[in-house]
């Protein structure tokens, strides 16, 4: 029996304390993240239950002055502009501006104006682009009359950009509290100039119809919605002083970032952001294509009250963005799991708790009249619990640089929306439209979690079994 030496028993002894050392240096890096990041999470779930709660009221307030018909319509003159291209629209822009802020970019000013003017050009491009789909679709589906009252809400998208791309810079610096509250103060004018409308019935004393009054509500909010933000980070001061000296600023200064290279380096995400984007909303322009206008209203009903459930989870993926873009701390296969199945558990808990309660509550917050959509919300709820999961693997797999991957599996999904959806549509009518839906988000869950888990574990065997001298695991 050959015995070991005591050199390379020494060795052994001395290898595997330097593992447990990593491994201990890992857990602690990774607690101190969370600790760090979890008053921000608490905070960012709170506030986008907020905005939530803020975009309910104002759908309440909408289908209240619209009615189902009315309803439908503003939702049908909304999809391109928002539901599809809004964040598509941004190519990329905002996940890179955060980065460069993130990463330590000195001069934040420069950073900010640079972000204005990339939400200007996007905004600019996407809301063009959003007026020629619509027109077209619109012109297809036999409902041209809209295509009014969608070219003037087509004038938010400047303003929306630039909203989102200047309060990158704050999400980037992790200054959450300013970032969260412009975030309310820009979702909550809309909402509340269209309450004041509709209580003092200003459609009636200004002689117009409130479909009119609504389309131009929601461009002229944004304005006032875009301001606070401007003024609280010193772009609106930066503008005024770079159009005094318009000249003098026309040289590259040190330390500025041009907006072509935010562009260019924001490229590799635009497309996981469309694809992300007609996976989520292609049920909703299925309903536009084949309902009338009326079923259309109630499903645009249904898909806030059903999306509620997909609030706290979808929040997470800023941080899970973060941990995969981290260089320092990845999560071990089982911090991972762990998160997994709470989520998980969370999202089944509650989605069965809200089809006990949805029923009620859209009766009681939207009237009578939007009672036939309950059935597309109970339907819908599975679909938006499952999507709150894929948003948060999406995000890392964004944060470790594979957007690719978050391409092709939305793509899969999409045709699994798809195929059930022609294949239900025959039988089942309508019905199969939220049916589908279901089974486009379940695809993706699938796939994001066998791509994020093998990640993941990746990650972990590298930093668990790293290089030894001469190169070789040991």
């Amino acid at each position: 029996m050959n015995k070991t030496s005591p050199d390379a028993e020494t060795l052994r002894a001395r290898m595997i304390s330097q593992d447990d050392n990593r491994r201990s240096l890992g857990l602690n890096r990774m607690a101190w993240l969370l600790n760090k990041q979890g008053a921000s999470v608490v905070a960012t779930s709170l506030t986008s239950l907020g905005m939530f709660a803020i975009f309910l009221v104002q759908g309440i307030v909408v289908a209240r002055m619209l009615g189902p018909i009315g309803r439908g319509e503003f939702g049908t003159a909304l999809y391109f502009p928002r539901d599809v291209l809004l964040y598509a629209g941004l190519l990329g822009s905002v996940e890179v501006i955060v980065a460069h802020a993130a990463n330590g970019f000195a001069n934040l000013r420069e950073l900010r104006f640079a972000a204005m003017r990339v939400g200007a050009l996007t905004g600019f491009i996407t809301a063009i682009v959003a007026a020629l789909i619509s027109t077209l679709f619109l012109v297809y589906v036999g409902k041209a009359y809209i295509i009014p009252f969608c070219l003037v809400v087509c004038l938010f998208l400047p303003l929306e950009h630039i909203q989102l791309t200047v309060s990158a810079v704050d999400r980037g610096k992790r200054n959450i509290a300013r970032y969260n509250l412009h975030r309310i103060i820009f979702a909550l004018t809309f909402p509340l100039m269209a309450l004041i409308a509709w209580q003092t019935e200003l459609a009636q004393a200004i002689g117009i119809s409130q479909l009119w009054l609504v389309c131009i509500l929601f461009v002229v909010s944004k304005v006032f919605g875009l301001l606070p933000t401007m003024w609280n980070t010193g772009v609106m001061s930066l503008l005024l002083e770079k159009l005094r000296t318009f000249r003098a600023n026309r040289h590259r200064g040190e330390n500025r970032v041009g907006s072509k290279q935010l562009l260019k380096d924001g490229r590799p995400y635009a497309g996981a952001m469309l694809a992300s984007e007609l996976l989520d909303r292609l049920d909703i322009l299925l309903m536009v294509a084949l309902a009338d206008v009326m079923t259309t209203g109630h499903y645009f009903v249904a898909v806030p009250a059903a999306a509620l459930i997909y609030v706290v989870p979808s929040s997470f993926g800023i941080f899970m963005f973060n941990i995969g873009a981290s260089k320092t701390t990845n999560p071990s296969l089982f911090q991972f799991s762990a998160g997994y199945v709470a989520t998980l558990v969370f999202q089944i808990v509650s989605t069965a708790v809200m089809m006990l309660v949805l029923p009620y509550l859209i009766i009681w917050l939207y009237g009578e009249n939007f009672g036939p959509g309950i059935q597309f919300a109970l339907l819908l709820l599975p679909a938006y619990a499952i999507k709150g999961i894929v948003h948060g693997l999406e995000a890392y797999l964004k944060g470790r640089g594979r957007p690719d991957t978050a391409i092709r599996i939305r793509i899969v999904g999409i045709g699994g929306l798809l195929v059930t959806a022609l294949a239900l549509y025959p039988s089942l009518g309508i019905i199969a439209i939220p049916i589908s839906a279901i089974v486009g988000q379940a695809v993706c869950m699938f796939l994001m979690t066998i791509s994020t888990y093998k990640d993941v574990g990746q990650q972990a065997a590298a930093s668990n079994h790293p290089l030894h001298a001469g190169g070789k695991h040991e």
